[in-house]
This record gives structure tokens, sequence and C-alpha cells, in this order.
């Protein structure tokens, strides 16, 4: 999809993170907290354009700071995820040329600004945590569990803007690529139209393993023209001589 003033913008997302050249540095420890706690609601929409996970209810925001954050603090505002038709490919960042299945992005934003709405013009306005999912050809009952609290039901959102309620702790298996040692992190944009250069993008290389199943129930669901929803990210970018660095 084409914007108006896409020409004039440089620093796109996503890109093919070279490991080769990501430059190593250090930064403070990069702190989550909330994302898979006990407490308050969840809740999983179908947009039409993807599926989008939110946490509710009476619980303290999910938050991240330190690492490249410096001393600011930003709010999880929802997680979505891009796929496409097939397991191939479907992740929009790359890693070495490589493609992974998926891809589920923790959208937060500058809690500095109140408002996610008052980020996308702020070159600091957003962090976007990156996780990529590879499916296998698994049975059944070795489906990655803690990813079940998702694709269980997904079968209830079929339908364009059609939502259910999961499980608070629903984003626990994000733990599994947390716990990894080393990130890349750059300066990008968000990756749906008008791609507003605002994010710090911080990526986590370990794929978390699902399975075929799992992956093949987000190509169930409907777009608002009542298609099924594939090939939803978008086609890697140019670097124009930014630079990725590797935490570690």
């Amino acid at each position: 999809m084409l914007c108006a003033g896409d020409a004039r913008k440089w620093g796109q997302s996503p890109i093919d993170i070279d490991e080769q050249n990501a430059v190593p540095i250090k930064f403070p420890a990069l702190i989550m907290s909330g994302h898979w706690s006990n407490d308050g609601k969840a809740k999983m929409q179908n947009t039409g354009k993807t599926v989008e996970i939110t946490l509710q209810g009476k619980k303290a925001p999910a938050t991240i700071h330190g690492g490249p954050l410096a001393t600011d603090v930003y709010e999880l505002s929802e997680v979505v995820f891009r796929w496409s038709s097939s397991s191939c490919k479907g992740a929009e960042h790359t890693l070495n040329g490589t493609w992974f299945t998926m891809e589920a992005q923790a959208i937060h934003f500058n809690k500095r600004y109140e408002t996610i709405e008052n980020c996308f013009n702020k070159n600091d306005g957003l962090a976007i945590c990156s996780y990529f999912l590879q499916a296998y050809q698994v049975p059944a009952w070795d489906e990655h569990p803690s990813f079940s609290k998702i694709t269980d039901d997904l079968h209830k959102i079929t339908q364009c803007d059609s939502w259910t309620r999961l499980p608070p702790n629903c984003l626990c298996w994000m733990k599994q690529a947390c716990q990894t040692p080393g990130y890349y992190t750059y300066l990008g944009s968000t990756t749906t139209c008008p791609f507003h250069e605002c994010v710090t993008w911080i990526v986590f290389p370990e794929p978390v393993r699902i399975s075929e199943n799992q992956a093949q129930m987000f190509r169930m669901l409907c777009s608002k023209q009542g298609t099924c929803i594939k090939d939803n990210y978008r086609e890697v970018q140019k670097l124009n001589g930014r630079v990725v660095y590797y935490v570690n």
C-alpha cells in the first residue's frame, strides 16, 4: 500500500537485520513488567486486518523501560500479528535474509506524551517489541501450550470486528524469547499506513516455536470484505544508512 509522502520517508520498517553488520552496544537492562501477569482481563479482536490483543481491567499497565529507551517508560497499547498465506514467510522483519512464519508486535507508547495518538509525530513516540513465530509440523499434543491460550479461541473471532475474552496471562509465551540473551534495536517506522517514523524497534531473534495448525488458524480469519486475511505484512525496506545495534 502506498501513502502520500512515501517518497520522502527514509527511516522505514521493517528491515532485514544482518547480524554481521550489527553494532554491539551496552545498555542498561531492559525491563518488561505486567505483560504476562494473572491480573485483570485480556481481549482479542479481529480488526479485519489483523488480530489485536489488549490487556484491560483492574491491573497495573504493562510497561517497558531501560535498554535503548533511556529513562522513558512506555505503556503497552496492543499486540498485533503479521502472517502470510504460507508458513515460508509472513514475518515483517527478516534475520540474515531468513523469513519466519509470523511476527507478533507488542506496541508501546511513550507515557510522557499521555496517549498513543500524541506519539506518532514524536521520534521517540513508540517502542515496538518484535517476536518471531516459526511453524513446524508437529502433532496436536506437541503444540505450544502457552500460545494455545490465543489460538484455541481464534475460531470465536472468524468474522471481522468480532472479539472474545482471553486469560489475562495470554502473552506468557513472550517470556521464552525475552529470556534469551541478546536483542537487536534500531530506529524505524510503523508498518501500516501512513508509516510514521516514530518507533524504537526491539527485535528478539529467538523464534517462538508454534505448530503449523496454530499458524493456519490465523489464515482462517475474515477481512471486512469477507475473504481470508492473508499476506498482511509489509515488505522489507531499505536501511538508508541507519545503524542496527545488537544488545547483549
